[in-house]
């Protein structure tokens, strides 16, 4: 298989070099068929915040590696960081496999990624509309296509919250079943803050309020998820409404202490809260626990459940690998069936040829009836003719290196006077 792959990734290349490769969909839109162009037949540009990767076959034997490599570092200017001992090449079933693994997110930084194949879809879509995808690159990623689904689906490789902030959010759900109908305060607008917003938003979060020390951050990350900034002197007031609580602030002292929370319960009528404490120092009493139906997590436990979900996830890994060595061993069956298909093709449109021509001369000698007998009777005779020599074309290919399967294709071709098309 003639398929090539260079690219660079977390495991390779610091955020620093990776985000100077970085191309979003609109540049990998414009810069793509440039690529092709110079060195490629077809091609697919995959680039996330973790890897941009280039799938192509080359266009002929004078195009290198290396100047691929230029070309994508001089696209963006990056001579002064990105350098070529950060990426890696792979080539034929090996950059299949690795396509495999990146669309069924075991290639990722985080172990089961949900996100990886809808940015691989992506990618692949992007190519089809600038008319670069071939035959070949076609059926390698829709197999990466599969092989994602069925990662998914067919094992546990992407489930359970593996980060604190997802932890959050799965925790809330867990106590509510559905926080549709809930209201949610956030304390601190730090990074933690705005990924916990962000998942609490996908969930469907009812009502969303966000408390600062700075009120500009706060405003930010309101107008981002839709949200409303409330004042650290009002969070007393809103404990009464809302149902659940994530701070994540850099504290000395409590945030919300005993008797806070103890006069917010008397006011909505004792009715279950959630507060989830991710700040470190903590920013909630512990003693909160006490009162009844307030339900205190903290940093600890939470990373607790995010490590055994990731642990989880790397038992999975195997079950992953299978599915990819399935479809893997099926891309290959189609890729040798493909290769040997012209041959076969000619084979068989040679000797109708000469059956027809043969046939021909005896028309006037039967009569209408008769001949379509003949006919049939001597089509018949060519296909079981042909049935033994095409299934071993077909088998004798399979799993041959390329260059033993041309040299076989061509002997085949010469020993049965084929055209060459």
């Amino acid at each position: 298989m003639d398929l090539v792959l260079i690219g660079l990734n977390h495991k390779t290349a610091s955020v620093e070099v990776r985000e100077k490769l970085y191309y979003t969909l609109d540049e990998v839109e414009k810069v793509l068929p440039e690529i092709v162009q110079l060195f490629l037949k077809e091609g697919v540009l995959l680039s996330t915040c973790n890897r941009t990767e280039l799938y192509g076959v080359f266009r002929d034997e004078s195009v290198k590696c290396e100047d691929v490599i230029n070309f994508l570092i001089s696209g963006k200017r990056a001579e002064d960081i990105v350098k070529h001992s950060h990426f890696y090449i792979m080539r034929s079933y090996d950059a299949v496999r690795h396509l495999l693994e990146v669309a069924s997110g075991i290639d990722s930084m985080l172990i089961g990624d949900v996100q990886i194949l809808g940015q691989v879809k992506d990618a692949y879509e992007v190519a089809v509309k600038c008319g670069v995808v071939g035959t070949l690159l076609h059926e390698v990623f829709h197999t990466a296509f599969r092989t994602g689904k069925r990662a998914k689906t067919e094992t546990a490789i992407s489930e359970g919250a593996v980060s604190v902030s997802y932890a959050a959010v799965e925790l809330a759900e867990k106590i509510f079943a559905d926080i549709s109908k809930k209201k949610g305060l956030l304390i601190g607008a730090g990074e933690t803050a705005e990924l916990t917003a962000k998942h609490l938003v996908s969930r469907g979060i009812n009502e969303l309020y966000i408390a600062n020390r700075t009120i500009e951050r706060a405003e930010k990350l309101a107008k981002e998820f839709n949200g409303k900034v409330v004042k650290l002197d009002e969070i007393q007031d809103k404990l009464g409404e809302v149902d659940i609580v994530i701070s994540s602030v850099a504290v000395n002292d409590y945030i919300l202490n005993f008797s806070q929370v103890k006069s917010a319960m008397a006011k909505r009528g004792n009715k279950p809260i959630l507060i989830i404490d991710i700040g470190v120092p903590r920013n909630v009493d512990p003693k909160v626990r006490e009162i009844e139906n307030v339900f205190l997590e903290d940093i600890d436990s939470l990373e607790a459940i995010a490590k055994a979900n990731y642990e989880r996830r790397l038992n999975e890994i195997p079950k992953v690998q299978k599915i990819i060595d399935e479809e893997l061993k099926n891309l290959i069956k189609w890729y040798d069936a493909h290769q040997v298909a012209p041959t076969i093709k000619l084979l068989r449109e040679r000797f109708e040829k000469i059956r027809q021509a043969e046939i021909e001369k005896y028309r006037n000698k039967f009569s209408p009836e008769d001949f379509q007998k003949v006919d049939a009777l001597t089509r018949s005779l060519v296909n079981k003719l042909l049935h033994t020599p095409t299934v071993s074309i077909r088998e004798s290919s399979n799993g041959k290196p390329d260059s033993e399967r041309i040299k076989f294709i061509q002997f085949v071709r010469e020993l049965f006077g084929l055209e060459q098309k």
